[in-house]
């Protein structure tokens, strides 16, 4: 059993509602609710809170139509309160039932294997010829020590020489470049994009 009184006494506000009356009979509404949660939906604080948010905010459905706080009348009673959890509860239970989202790449059939310096070299020519351009995002670091490796770059420090801000999946991310990149990408530039 939780002892929920603290949560309830905060429920009014959150919907809208006048607080309970400052006397004998607010006390016994506020243990009556309390005492009908946990009989009957058996959660804790946390759980009512954010499903009288949820309301509060008209992000629950019962039956197909939105909880609307502003229908719940004066004072919060159970009925209200039963409303909103189970609204909630059916909300959670939908939530959860739904297929999440996976990553291929999760799975062990398609478990990635780290390229190799001439892959990863490799990739940037294709992507430099199909596209005409330099990648924004590449393997740079890795294809790097291929170069490095031909002595078709100079040797460069790992320390950040630069910042960028580049698009990824629609948001505007900062890009830290390292003179290793710095060195690739004036290779792949002078060699590849005429």
């Amino acid at each position: 059993m939780y002892n929920l009184t603290s949560t309830i006494l905060t429920l009014p506000k959150i919907i809208g509602c006048e607080d309970f009356p400052k006397s004998d009979h607010g006390k016994l509404l506020v243990e009556d609710i309390e005492r009908f949660i946990n009989e009957q939906y058996r959660v804790n604080g946390k759980y009512v809170l954010d499903a009288f948010n949820m309301a509060a905010t008209h992000q629950l459905f019962m039956d197909g139509k939105r909880v609307d706080p502003s229908t719940f009348g004066r004072f919060l009673s159970r009925a209200i309160v039963g409303k909103v959890l189970t609204a909630y509860k059916e909300y959670l239970s939908t939530n959860r039932a739904q297929a999440k989202p996976y990553n291929p790449n999760q799975l062990p059939e398609h478990q990635t294997k780290k390229l190799t310096p001439e892959e990863a070299h490799d990739l940037i020519l294709k992507w430099c010829r199909e596209d005409g351009e330099l990648p924004t995002i590449a393997p740079y670091l890795t294809a790097y020590r291929y170069l490095r490796e031909r002595n078709l770059v100079k040797e460069a420090g790992n320390e950040t020489v630069d910042t960028r801000r580049t698009l990824l999946l629609g948001k505007s991310i900062k890009v830290e470049v390292s003179a290793k990149r710095i060195e690739a990408e004036k290779w792949y530039l002078m060699n590849m994009i005429r």
